[in-house]
């Protein structure tokens, strides 16, 4: 079993300007980067155009450090303390399920665990201390070791 905690930025509309910003200030590689308007869209929720072109989920390389970047979906309400996640990576839907499970006791579900296009299980809960985790499946060991992506 493989587990990899990361610290995950949620931006206000701004991950595309705050990724440029630390690939210059902190001589960040980006490793994947994938818009809103890139994932599968559901015929029953169309997105907005306008939102299309927002960050859904971003890697930056920092030294060794991988940190992982997003725009807040659009119905989720940016607040200062909410823009900073700790997301929990392991390569075992039952640790995942395991994870989710006992940080959601006298906690918050924010996102229920779920199949989703990039995960086979992901979940975001907030835990009784209000720490948000984005709980994470990758859809394999080597996903894991390499912090999702190869460098692009």
């Amino acid at each position: 079993m493989t587990v990899q905690l990361n610290s995950f930025l949620m931006m206000d509309g701004n991950a595309k300007e705050a990724i440029e910003f630390y690939k210059e200030a902190l001589d960040a590689k980006l490793l994947f980067s994938q818009t809103f308007g890139d994932a599968p869209e559901d015929p029953n929720s169309p997105l907005p155009e306008n939102l299309k072109d927002l960050i859904a989920h971003a890697i930056l390389k920092i030294g060794e450090t991988n940190i992982m970047i997003a725009d807040l979906f659009p119905t989720m309400i940016y607040r200062n303390g909410n823009n900073v996640n700790i997301c929990i990576t392991t390569n075992e839907i039952e640790k995942t399920n395991s994870f989710y499970n006992l940080l959601k006791e006298d906690g918050q579900v924010v996102m229920p665990l779920q199949q989703v296009h990039f995960s086979p299980a992901y979940g975001i809960v907030t835990d009784k201390y209000g720490i948000t985790f984005q709980i994470f499946t990758a859809k394999s060991e080597d996903a894991v070791k390499r912090g999702h992506q190869k460098e692009i």
